[in-house]
């Protein structure tokens, strides 16, 4: 009877996850229109000293607009 149960559950709990994935993955699919402005912020985060994680994320976006500004000037990849 023990087991029945467990199964029962293992089954629904199954399922449910299924029907979320299938969910995600229409929502994913319809299209999404979103403008310029909220693609990129207007002003930079401040940068807290104590938020490694957010210090290390503005870093990453600050050296990757420095590439991608001295490729355009060189002429180089897009």
């Amino acid at each position: 009877m023990r087991t029945a149960v467990v199964v029962i559950i293992a089954i629904v709990l199954t399922c449910l996850f299924l029907v979320q994935k299938r969910h995600e993955q229409s929502v994913a699919s319809a299209p999404v229109q979103t403008t310029a402005t909220a693609q990129k912020a207007s002003t930079p985060r401040p940068v807290s000293e104590h938020n490694w994680a957010k210090h290390s994320l503005d870093r990453t976006r600050t050296v990757i607009d420095q590439v991608a500004k001295q490729r355009k000037e060189d002429g180089t990849r897009k």
